[in-house]
């Protein structure tokens, strides 16, 4: 018994500190800079979460700062490869905002058709993924609601290509590659 209790504290032990060390990994850094809006040291920290193979999540975050300018200079070109690179891996924020970028033209030519493509699939990709997560669902709507603003503004032949698009797009990208496996 009394094995079997310290047996269970060492495990306690462990997951506690696995948690402790999680806390502190370069992404979190960065989400505590983001809430702060210490931009630069979000850069900085997911910049360096990506060198150390963290989340596929620092590809949208670091993107987006590079984007917009936050915490250094405004890298547009360089958060459009970063985004794409994170729609192909399945995070739904990246495809909405590359999305967004091919709507606008800012750091890849413009192409609303494309841009409709990547909000339907950054649509898509939650339901793939995870039902009852709430920070997807937030990204589902902004992406509804990004589609449907442009999809009015298009012609029947831009959304019926945009539809033939997205539905190559979904079936590549609407899920999520686990690249923590070799």
């Amino acid at each position: 018994m009394h094995i079997l209790r310290n047996l269970s504290a060492i495990v306690l032990f462990g997951v506690v500190a696995t948690l402790a060390a999680a806390d502190d990994s370069p992404y979190n850094k960065g989400v505590a800079a983001w809430k702060v809006k210490d931009y630069a040291e979000a850069r900085k920290q997911w910049e360096k979460s990506l060198a150390e193979g963290g989340p596929d999540e620092a590809l949208n975050n670091l993107a987006f700062l590079l984007f917009n300018g936050l915490g250094g200079e405004a890298e547009p070109s360089k958060a459009v490869e970063l985004w794409r690179k994170g729609a192909a891996l399945g995070v739904s924020e990246a495809q909405w905002h590359l999305g967004y970028a091919l709507e606008e033209g800012r750091g890849i030519a413009r192409d609303r058709t494309r841009a409709l493509a990547w909000y339907l699939c950054a649509i898509a990709t939650p339901e793939k993924q995870s039902a009852n997560d709430t920070t997807e669902r937030d990204i589902e709507q902004d992406a509804q609601n990004a589609e449907r603003k442009l999809r009015a503004e298009l012609s029947e032949a831009e959304v019926a290509e945009g539809n033939r698009i997205a539905l190559q797009l979904i079936s590549r990208y609407s899920s999520r590659l686990d690249t923590t496996k070799p």
